[in-house]
This record gives structure tokens, sequence and C-alpha cells, in this order.
């Protein structure tokens, strides 16, 4: 008699948890960050960043200064545009707004697999300190509901990549993961040249030795820029050009300064998790406030910092306090897990 394929399905995902976490982070997202990728405006010249990367993708290398050489994400999505595309385009929509439907597609599916990875480093990130697995999952779909999880997976970014890389270096910190810092090294500067404010974070935080560390952002630093020198080469345009544009991100910091001081800086921050903030409540309690702070990551106000600058250097305070999800995915699951705990006498899985 054949076993069930259901139960066959159970088994396997239970054999293969991060697997099931991954799907399940892909159910939440996927709803959302296809209504925003079939009905965004995309109105390239309104956002620069977009038209940047589906130009990029279609070999337009002469865009952004800073912009240009993210190429991963851009260059996968081409690639998944190369073979599907046909197939993408027998499913376009006779209302879709934006340039190019097969390659839009392309972004949408890596983006969402990619955002989904990162749930599955969030929800780690979470049962890494001690929590319940309802608590866990908590604080996974307080990052998963957020807009701009259905922004970076829906739309064509490659902010997606850099939230990975985020979070390979926060959990491998966490767990004591060489191969996870390691790999969050070598991919950082390709993901967002402001990986270099993550940096120091692995540098002082994470167990491998100093010395290596050296080598293993020496080696990740030449890899990128003998990359871009020679892109720039081979498209005719300036490096120079670059590093101003880079440089010029300080000329920032007194705007967003009081952007931030303002009651729309305040929404920008309210906007990100939206109710999931109401968790905070349960931090009135001192005693739950006690234990929740003896369990947060050692890094954690030196992680806060790093946003902070994140968000100065933008013109876009929200998309880079969303950064902050990681970690508060964990205060949020600390918090519920303990105000669970003292109020109820019900054991949670």
């Amino acid at each position: 008699m054949k076993a069930n394929p259901f139960i066959k399905a159970y088994h396997f995902l239970k054999k293969y948890p991060n697997l099931k976490i991954f799907l399940f982070c892909f159910a939440i997202i996927f709803g959302p960050a296809f209504a925003l990728f079939s009905e965004y405006s995309y109105d390239l010249v309104a956002n620069p960043d977009i038209a940047t990367y589906i130009n990029v993708a279609t070999e337009g290398f002469d865009q952004s200064a800073v912009r240009r050489y993210r190429v991963i994400v851009p260059f996968l999505a081409a690639a998944i545009d190369f073979f599907l595309g046909p197939i993408f385009n027998l499913l376009q929509p006779w209302t879709f707004p934006g340039p190019n439907f097969s390659l839009g597609m392309s972004f949408f599916l890596l983006n969402s697999t990619l955002m989904s990875i990162f749930g599955v480093l969030v929800y780690r990130m979470c049962k890494s300190v001690g929590v319940s697995s309802l608590a866990g999952i908590i604080g996974l779909l307080s990052v998963l509901t957020s807009r701009w999880t259905a922004y970076f997976a829906g739309l064509p970014l490659v902010d997606s990549l850099y939230c990975i890389v985020i979070g390979l270096a926060l959990l491998g910190i966490i767990k004591k993961n060489k191969r996870l810092i390691i790999i969050s090294i070598l991919l950082g500067p390709w993901a967002k040249e402001s990986f270099i404010f993550i940096a120091p974070i692995i540098f002082f935080y994470s167990d491998i030795p100093k010395l290596k560390q050296v080598f293993l952002f020496g080696l990740s630093g030449l890899l990128v820029f003998s990359f871009r020198y020679y892109f720039d080469v081979l498209n005719g345009v300036g490096a120079v050009d670059s590093l101003q544009k880079d440089f010029a991100h300080f000329d920032l910091i007194v705007p967003a300064v009081k952007r931030f001081f303002s009651f729309h800086g305040v929404y920008e921050l309210v906007s990100i998790f939206g109710v999931w903030g109401l968790l905070f409540l349960g931090g009135l309690d001192k005693n739950i406030r006690g234990r929740v702070k003896e369990k947060m990551p050692s890094f954690t106000l030196f992680y806060i910092l790093v946003i902070f600058v994140h968000a100065f250097l933008s013109t876009d305070l929200a998309r880079m306090f969303y950064l902050f999800s990681p970690i508060l995915a964990v205060l949020f699951a600390l918090i519920f897990d303990e105000f669970y705990k003292k109020y109820h006498s019900i054991s949670i899985p």
C-alpha cells in the first residue's frame, strides 16, 4: 500500500526544518509582493533605483555611479528572464504598468526567494536566544508583514541580498558559526557599499581571529575593487565619479537628522512594523524587561548605532530603519515569550 503523499511531504519537511520555514516565509511574502509588482507605478524617472537595476540587467552599465556595481541580483534576474522569459510573456496581463513584464517577474521571483531566505535567518536568530517556536514565529511575522518586505520582494531592487548579508553576519555571531560570517564578509561589499558599516560588528563581536578577519576583509575588498576597476574600463566609465558620489552621502546627514526629529520621521519609524510595536508594552513590566535585556545579543546597541549611520547617510529613513528588523524580531519574540510565561500557565511549543 502506497504511503500518502501528504504524509511523505510532512516527514520530508520535518527532516529539513529550514525548508519548512522558507516555504512559510514565501507563502506570506508572495501575495503582498505580487500585488505590489503587478500594480506598482513604474515611473523610472521618479524611481532611479529601479531604473538602474533594470538597465543593469539589460546590459546598460552606464548607470548611477553608486548603484551600477550591485550586479548580482540584476544578473541573476537577467538569467532567469533568459530561460523563463518566453513563458512569463505568455502570462503578461494587458494592464501591467511596468516596462518589461518578464524581467519584472524574474526580479519578483528572485527577490521573493531571497527575502524568504532572510526570513529563515531571522527565525533562526529568534530561536538562537532560546524562545519558543511560537514566539519565534511572532518575531518572524513582524518582519514578513512589514511593508518594506513586500517592497524589497516585489520590485526590481537589490536590498534583499543586503538583508541576507546582514542576517548571515548577525546569526553567525550569535551562533558562533564561522562559515556564515565568512560568507557575509565575502558577499557583503557586492550587495551594498554600506556593508563597510557592518564590518566593525563582525570584527569586534565574531569569534574569528582578528588576523584572519583582516585577511578575509582584505580579500573581499580586493575582489570587489578589482571587479569595479575592470567594470569601469570595459564600459568606459570613470571610477573617480563613483567615489565622489559615495562620499557625497555625508552631505545628507543634516537634512536626514532634521527629518528624523520631525513628525514625518516619527511616522516613518512607526510605519515600518505597524501594530507589532504594541509588543513593546510587554516591556513595561520590569521583570520582563530585565529578562529580555539579559537575553538580547551583546552587539545590540552597536548594531542600533550602525543602522542610524545607514539612515542618516540615506535619503530614505524608513527604508534604512527596516534594517533594524532582525534585532526587533528577536526583541519582539523575547517580549512575547516572557509575557506569555508570566501570565499563562499553559506551556507553548
